[in-house]
C-alpha cells in the first residue's frame, strides 16, 4: 500500500463513518477506483477502525465518562442508557454472527449494489426533511431496538450507518441531539466487537501481519482517520441540529447514480489481449515448418483420452478454438480437450470433490500440439514470454499432462468470477497473489488445494494451469484430426 492510498482511505473512513454517506460504500468505491482493497491488509483495517473509535470517545468523552461513572455508582439513568445501547446492538450482533459468510460476499466491488444502497440512504435522509419540528423525547427501549435494526441494515455496503440510525431516530420523533448522541455512542459496541473478532480471526488464520514496508502508510492511515473522524463527528452534531441532512440526501443520490452507471459499464475480468509481434498467418507458417525437439517415440497418443467423453459434468470452454483468447485468433479447428489417461482420472476425482463444495470444472485447454506452443512463443513480446512455454523445451501441454481450468457454480451454471481472467498476463494470475476479494482468494486456494490432492501442481505464474506430477509421456505434435485418424486405425 502506498502512502497516498493510506491517506485517502483513512480520510474516507474517518469522514464517512460519521457523515451520513456510508463508509463501507465509499471504501468500496475508493477500492474500485484505486484498484486496491484495504480489507486485504487486516492490520490496516484494524488500525483505521481503532482511530474512528477513538474519535468518538474523544468527542463524547464527557458523556462516556458520565455513563461509566454512573454504572459504577449504580445510577438509574446511566444504567438505563447503557441497557438501551446493549439492546440496540443486539440486531447487528445476531446478524453479523449468523450471516458472516454471506455478508462477506457483499464486499466484492459490486458498484451496482453500492449505488443502489446509496440511493436507499438518500431516501432515508430525504424523509427526515418532513420532520422539521424537534421534540424533547428521549430514546425508549423500543426505539433502541428499532434503531438497532437500522444499524444492522447498514451492514450492506452503501447504507450509511449514521444516516440510517439518526434518520430512524428522527422519524421516531426522538430529540435530534439525543438521536445523534445515541447513534454515535451505540456504534462503539459493534466497532469493538468487530475489532476483537478481526483480531481473533487474524491471529488464528495468520492474517494479522504487520508489514515493515507499510509503517509510514500505517501511521498516515491512522492519523488521517482519527483527525477526519473528529472533524466529521463534530460536524454531524451541527448538521443534525440545524436540520440539514437533506443536503446529504442529494449527495448520496448523485453518488448512487454514478455507482450504478459504473457498475453497468464495468466488465469483470475483461479479456486480456496482446498484439502478436507478427501476423498470425506468418507465425503459423513458421511454426509448421520449424523442427520440434525430440518427439516421443513410445506412442503416447494411445494414452490420450477426450475428457468430455469421461465426465459430462466437466464443461468445455476451449479458448483456442475461438478468438476469445489473448491473441484473438483461432488455433484449433474444434473445441476438444484431450488429456493423459491417468491425469484424466485424477482430474475427474478432483471435479467430484469440487462439486461437493458447489463448483464444477471448466476446461480452457488440455493437450496442445507442439506447433501451437511454437506459435504462442513467436507471437508473444519478449517481456511477456515467461507466461508462455519455450518450444525448445516443449510444454507439459504437448505431453498431454497439463490442463487449464476454471470453475462454474453448480447452483446457476455460471462461471465463477476469479481474481484474474484466463490467460491474463499480469500479477493477478499468480497463485500467491494477495489481491482480489477474500472470497476470490478462498475459491482459488480451494481449487489449488483439491488439484494438489489429486497429483497436480499449479504453475507459478498462472492459477489456472496445472501439471500432472506423474506424467510419463513425451512431446507430441499431432493435431486433433491426426489423433482421430491414428486412433481409428
Amino acid at each position: 500500500m502506498e502512502w497516498y492510498e493510506a491517506l485517502i482511505l483513512g480520510i474516507i473512513q474517518g469522514l464517512t463513518e460519521f457523515l451520513p454517506i456510508s463508509s463501507s460504500g465509499h471504501l468500496e468505491i475508493a477500492s474500485f477506483l484505486l484498484k486496491t482493497n484495504p480489507s486485504n491488509n487486516l492490520f490496516f483495517t484494524v488500525l483505521v477502525h481503532i482511530a474512528t473509535a477513538i474519535s468518538i470517545i474523544y468527542v463524547f468523552k464527557k458523556d462516556i465518562y458520565n455513563i461509566l461513572s454512573g454504572l459504577i455508582k449504580f445510577k438509574k439513568n446511566e444504567i438505563e442508557f447503557a441497557s438501551k445501547i446493549i439492546v440496540s446492538s443486539m440486531p447487528v450482533g445476531i446478524i453479523g454472527l449468523m450471516y458472516e459468510k454471506k455478508i462477506e460476499t457483499l464486499f466484492t466491488g459490486n458498484m451496482t449494489l453500492v449505488g443502489s444502497m446509496l440511493i436507499v440512504t438518500s431516501l432515508l435522509l430525504f424523509f427526515t426533511f418532513f420532520s422539521k419540528k424537534d421534540s424533547d423525547r428521549s430514546v425508549s427501549f423500543k426505539d433502541a431496538f428499532i434503531i438497532g435494526l437500522a444499524q444492522a441494515l447498514a451492514i450492506i455496503p452503501g447504507i450509511s450507518r449514521s444516516g440510517a440510525t439518526i434518520s430512524t431516530a428522527i422519524l421516531l420523533k426522538v430529540n435530534r441531539e439525543e438521536a445523534t448522541r445515541f447513534s454515535f455512542i451505540m456504534v462503539l459496541v459493534p466497532i469493538f466487537g468487530i475489532l476483537l473478532l478481526k483480531i481473533y480471526h487474524g491471529i488464528i488464520n495468520s492474517e494479522l501481519i504487520v508489514l515493515k514496508d507499510n509503517t509510514i502508510p500505517y501511521i498516515i492511515g491512522f492519523l488521517s482517520a482519527l483527525i477526519s473522524g473528529i472533524f466529521a463527528c463534530r460536524l454531524m452534531l451541527k448538521i443534525v441540529r440545524e436540520s440539514k441532512l437533506i443536503y446529504f440526501s442529494f449527495y448520496c443520490l448523485a453518488i448512487g447514480i454514478i455507482g450504478i452507471l459504473s457498475g453497468c459499464y464495468d466488465k469483470k475480468n475483461e479479456l486480456f489481449t496482446i498484439t502478436p509481434v507478427q501476423e498470425i498467418s506468418k507465425i503459423r507458417e513458421i511454426a509448421l515448418s520449424a523442427s520440434p525437439p525430440s518427439l516421443d517415440s513410445t506412442e503416447s497418443h494411445l494414452y490420450l483420452v477426450e475428457v468430455s467423453e469421461l465426465d459430462k459434468t466437466i464443461k468445455l470452454d476451449i479458448r483456442y478454438a475461438s478468438t476469445n483468447n489473448f491473441m484473438q485468433s483461432k488455433f484449433y479447428k474444434n473445441a476438444r480437450a484431450f488429456l493423459n489417461e491417468d491425469a484424466a482420472k485424477n482430474l475427474i476425482r478432483a471435479n467430484e470433490e469440487l462439486m461437493k463444495n458447489g463448483f464444477g470444472l471448466i476446461i480452457y485447454d488440455g493437450y496442445r500440439p507442439w506447433f501451437i506452443t511454437k506459435m504462442f512463443w513467436e507471437g508473444t513480446p519478449n517481456d511477456l514470454k515467461h507466461f508462455v512455454a519455450d518450444p525448445e523445451m516443449g510444454s507439459v501441454h504437448n505431453r498431454g499432462c497439463a490442463i487449464d481450468i476454471g470453475l462454474y457454480n453448480i447452483a446457476n451454471e455460471k462461471p465463477v468470477n476469479m481474481i484474474s481472467g484466463y490467460d491474463e498476463f499480469t500479477e493477478k494470475a499468480y497463485p500467491n497473489y494477495t489481491g482480489g476479494t477474500k472470497k476470490q482468494r478462498e475459491i482459488r486456494d480451494l481449487l489449488i488445494s483439491v488439484m494438489k490432492k489429486n497429483n497436480f501442481s499449479v504453475y507459478e505464474y498462472e492459477w489456472w494451469h496445472f501439471n500432472y506430477e506423474k506424467c510419463n509421456s513425451g512431446i507430441m505434435n499431432f493435431s486433433f484430426d491426426e489423433l482421430d485418424s491414428i486412433n481409428s486405425i
